[in-house]
């Protein structure tokens, strides 16, 4: 559960942004755009809104953000595009939406260049660093790490060299950040000491807040409570300065954690307990799940396992159900740990065999870690050799150079052309050299973008799957769910209302059966998001589940099952259920279908998925305008990532088959 102890503070990144004073600052922005006469002063001071309500308010964030795009473009004014678009993509990104920030940090970004082009003035180079560096953020959220920090290494020497020790130093804490959670765990300190000495230098208690509370984390998980207890007695002499700070929550959590380190549970309870006090008001936020985490490690050292089991089941069922593997791993071991400390057996093992799938999953998510580390490192220490290269032929082409003018001296005008052939023949040669490791340099460049580029765009598609997927629940949850219980609280209200002189034996009769379809539409709902079956039984008894739940009005489904799911990842069986569900799905609600057969096949490391149905059909040529409201493309995508092909078969009025070919790993 290491791993998502780092994940607060990149929240708290508010990078390239004033720390100080927010809601005077904003106050003053508002007064500000009152006081505007000028379209330009207007297009300035709303992005600047837009930016300062970033991770505070996202309804004005953007809706200030957008009318600086709109009157931007009105009047044609560069600067004021570029700055907008930058700091709405920063709103994106305070919400995680990370596929519109890069959207808009990219557009922000070709404004910058054409804007520094004619104009490299230091607000304009502050527009340019801040959209380049906080592209790269983006890039770090997607799992990017070298792409992000390749950004950083672009803008830190250049904000440097202009004086801009902020940036700078928001920059060496996220590098910091970075690293530690590459586990690079020596540069991550390095990082932070760098960042420390800036902050005390220059920066406002809020930016020496922020960055206390990153170090002091970093310093509780490699166990250096002395000097941790030290960073936290900076955070609060800071902290003590800034009424209402929302750093204030986070404080006292680390410092709960601090103290449940050392072995002083009543005053980590009370640490805890104050923080839980800031966020009563606000239990989305993330930092509550992260306290439900602190309190369970309180009590398991306490020895109270009941209340540990409880605090990390809180933190697990979080509402956002935004988890690491290793966070999700680690979990369930604790779980175990806890229900077998409490002798519930039976809930221990269940808890340690859902540990033992999810940490597979770790293990191959940590390989591909460490091939990216080893990849940075690889490509750092190439380029550290390609400069001593270049270097040494530097030295070896004066040497000659000396020598023939020696001979020169010695032998007189024959010698001194030969000297000068043998120097032209040696440049010429060099230059050739050179031209070859250029033209190879930008062929692996090309390769790399072009690698790059696919990553993205079936990075993209799955985003938009999850997306349609997450609109399909939330409008799920509001016109079923939430219409059948205000039906019921409608007529609860109405009984109330009435005060019947008898018993209401039938009216409270319909409530019932009222809740009973809720509850079942309630279930209906859990078992689209993440079949418990699946993760417990494996995919043919979620799919035997499913097939059984969607045969009803008028509608049968039924499964053939040959072969076995044995060997199979967790992900990739979660995939293939996916994309069955999207077909049963296509073929009751587009198609129309009264019967659909589903068969499983598989033979050795083959599988065959086909999904028959007696629906209306479609013709071939039109199935790509069927791709909105099929899925299609999300069909597309999650196939492409089980390495799969899809084949679509169907006419009018006959049906539809549906093939799907995957080869597994598992033999």
């Amino acid at each position: 559960m290491r791993s998502t102890v780092f994940v607060f503070i990149l929240l708290l990144s508010f990078f390239g942004r004033s720390q100080t004073g927010r809601e005077t600052r904003i106050d003053s922005l508002e007064n500000a755009l009152k006081m505007a006469e000028h379209d330009t002063s207007r297009v300035l001071v709303l992005s600047e809104l837009a930016r300062s309500y970033g991770g505070v308010d996202s309804l004005k964030c953007f809706e200030n953000g957008f009318k600086a795009i709109a009157l931007g473009k009105k009047i044609n004014y560069l600067k004021g595009m570029a700055d907008a678009h930058i700091n709405v993509a920063g709103g994106y990104l305070d919400y995680f939406d990370v596929e519109n920030a890069k959207k808009y940090f990219k557009i922000g970004n070709s404004l910058a260049d054409k804007l520094v082009a004619k104009d490299s003035s230091a607000a304009n180079m502050k527009i340019w660093l801040r959209g380049n560096y906080n592209l790269g953020v983006a890039y770090g959220y997607e799992g990017n790490a070298e792409r992000e920090i390749e950004m950083a290494a672009k803008t830190i020497p250049i904000a440097q060299k202009m004086g801009d020790k902020m940036f700078v130093a928001n920059g060496n804490t996220n590098l910091a950040l970075k690293y530690n959670s590459l586990g690079i765990w020596d540069k991550a300190y390095e990082m932070y000491k760098i960042s420390q000495k800036q902050f005390q230098e220059i920066g406002s208690p809020e930016d020496i807040l922020y960055h206390s509370l990153a170090f002091s984390t970093y310093l509780g998980t490699m166990d250096s409570l002395d000097q941790m207890k030290s960073v936290l007695d900076i955070a609060k002499t800071n902290l003590d300065k800034i009424p209402n700070s929302f750093y204030r929550g986070p404080y006292y959590r680390e410092l709960g954690l601090y103290y449940g380190k050392v072995g002083e549970y009543d005053k980590a309870l009370k640490a805890l307990d104050r923080s839980k006090e800031f966020y009563k008001d606000r239990q989305s936020d993330h930092n509550v799940k992260l306290l439900y985490q602190r309190y369970a490690h309180t009590y398991e050292k306490m020895g109270n396992y009941q209340k540990a089991k409880e605090y990390t089941l809180k933190y697990i069922n979080f509402y956002d159900d935004e988890h690491s593997l290793s966070d999700i791993a680690g979990s369930y071991y604790m779980l175990a740990k806890y229900d077998a400390k409490l002798n519930n057996y039976k809930k221990a093992y269940d808890y340690l065999s859902a540990y033992v799938v999810a940490l597979d999953s770790v293990r191959k998510s940590d390989l591909g870690k460490n091939i990216q580390q080893l990849e940075i490192q690889y490509k750092t220490a190439t380029k550290e050799k390609e400069i001593l290269a270049l270097k040494n032929e530097r030295s070896e082409a004066a040497l000659a150079l000396q020598v023939k003018r020696s001979q020169t001296y010695l032998l007189g005008a024959v010698a001194s052309l030969l000297a000068l052939l043998l120097f032209i023949g040696f440049y010429a040669y060099n230059d050739k050299l050179r031209r070859a490791r250029k033209k190879e340099r930008e062929q692996e460049k090309e390769v790399a973008l072009l690698k790059q580029k696919q990553e993205n765009e079936v990075f993209s598609a799955m985003i938009e799957g999850q997306e349609k997927e997450r609109k399909r629940l939330a409008i799920d949850l509001h016109d079923g769910l939430g219409g059948r219980l205000s039906g019921i609280s409608l007529n609860l209200s109405k009984l109330n209302k009435d005060e019947p002189k008898e018993y209401p034996k039938a009216q409270l009769q319909k409530v019932m059966k009222d809740l009973d379809d809720s509850l079942t539409e309630l279930r209906s709902i859990a078992r689209n998001m993440m079949p418990e079956t699946l993760v417990k039984f494996g995919l043919q008894a979620a799919l035997k589940d499913y097939c059984s739940s969607m045969t009803g009005g008028g509608t049968k489904v039924t499964l053939q099952f040959y072969g076995t799911e044995k060997g199979i990842g967790l992900n990739q069986q979660v995939t293939m259920y996916r994309v069955i569900q999207e077909l049963i799905n296509n073929a009751i609600k587009h198609a129309k279908a009264s019967e659909v057969l589903v068969q499983y096949m598989r033979d050795g490391n083959k599988i065959d998925i086909t999904v028959e149905d007696n629906g209306v059909g479609f013709e071939k040529e039109n199935i790509e305008g069927k791709e909105g409201g099929m899925g299609l493309s999300n069909l597309k995508t999650r196939v492409a990532y089980l390495k799969g092909d899809l084949e679509f078969h169907s006419e009018e009025n006959e049906g539809t088959t549906v093939n799907v070919q995957i080869t597994v790993d598992a033999a």
